[in-house]
């Protein structure tokens, strides 16, 4: 979980290579495209982000049931909907933050939303004007602010101790 523009997609899309390279069975449930499908028809209320998180918890708990790796990239901005998912994954669930300044996110901004945020074109956008919950206990935290993409990837395998290298 992160703020937009902390790199979730990015280093998920990476660990999932990388897990695939090593002979290992992953899916990745990516925020933005869960949005313009099985979520499609959510907003960013907090009642609409809490059942985007559940349905995305519900999605990752069959894949895990059937024995893959399950990376899941959303912003997740409140410890309520942290604390469901942990009720839904039991101890499948490894809660990682990837900790990125606002300030670096905004200038990264992939996706021109903090652009837009700025014009006004968008409210209550997580970390501006809609709240982000800093975790309570998270299982790791990823500080990306002075390390690369693959220097971040390599931390977070040799964290999760899977017994390969990348």
């Amino acid at each position: 979980m992160g703020l937009s523009g902390a790199g979730k997609t990015t280093l998920a899309e990476g660990l999932a290579n990388v897990l695939k390279q090593n002979g290992q069975s992953v899916v990745l449930l990516d925020g933005d495209i869960l949005r313009t499908g099985l979520n499609k028809n959510l907003g960013f209320t907090e009642e609409d982000r809490s059942e985007n998180v559940r349905r995305t918890a519900e999605v990752a708990k069959l894949f895990l049931q059937q024995g893959y790796w399950v990376l899941v990239a959303l912003i997740t901005p409140l410890e309520a909907m942290r604390k469901s998912t942990r009720q839904i994954l039991g101890n499948q669930y490894l809660e990682v933050f990837v900790d990125t300044p606002l300030a670096i996110c905004q200038a990264r901004d992939p996706k021109g939303l903090y652009e837009q945020v700025a014009n006004e074109k968008i409210k209550n956008f997580t970390g501006i004007d809609s709240p982000f919950e800093i975790p309570n206990l998270p299982f790791f935290i990823l500080k990306t602010e002075n390390k690369t993409v693959e220097e971040t990837i390599q931390e977070l395998w040799e964290i999760l101790q899977i017994p390969t290298s990348i």
